[in-house]
């Protein structure tokens, strides 16, 4: 049986994603490669994805005792079923691998999108620091 393929890095490697204001630098991020959202479209992307990672992990504990699973009987029959099941490379191990590999792409994704958002809001505070006055108001 082959292994499936558990790297995540052909989907996200390389792969940039940055949040804009405004839409010119959206048009010139996106002939890169990577992504732009504005920062609702992020933020709402983040939630979903952290939303399906939850999912995958209740799902990765299914997985979890799905491997454990023991023969009904101990037969010749039962025993050569139960390693196709589960046997370290049985269809539940599969199942696993593909699930937590699903995990990783999220988890990096999620990171990626985090990072995308504080390096906003660092701009943005930059941004409010420079148009400050020294006594603390706003330049007019």
């Amino acid at each position: 049986m082959a292994q499936p393929h558990t790297d995540v890095d052909p989907w996200l490697a390389g792969v940039d994603v940055q949040v804009q204001d405004n839409t010119a630098a959206h048009d010139a991020t996106a002939s890169a490669a990577g992504f732009s959202l504005s920062p609702g479209e992020a933020k709402t992307v983040l939630a979903q994805a952290l939303n399906a990672l939850d999912k995958l992990q209740q799902v990765q504990r299914q997985t979890e005792i799905l491997k454990q699973v023991k023969p009904a009987a101990h037969d010749p029959a039962s025993i050569a079923y139960n390693a196709r099941l589960a046997s370290g490379h049985g269809v539940f191990d599969a199942a696993g691998d593909h699930v937590n590999a699903e995990a990783d792409y999220l988890h990096e994704l999620i990171a990626k999108i985090q990072v995308a958002l504080r390096q906003l809001g660092d701009r943005d505070g930059e941004a409010a620091r420079e148009l400050g006055s020294p006594n603390g108001g706003v330049a007019g």
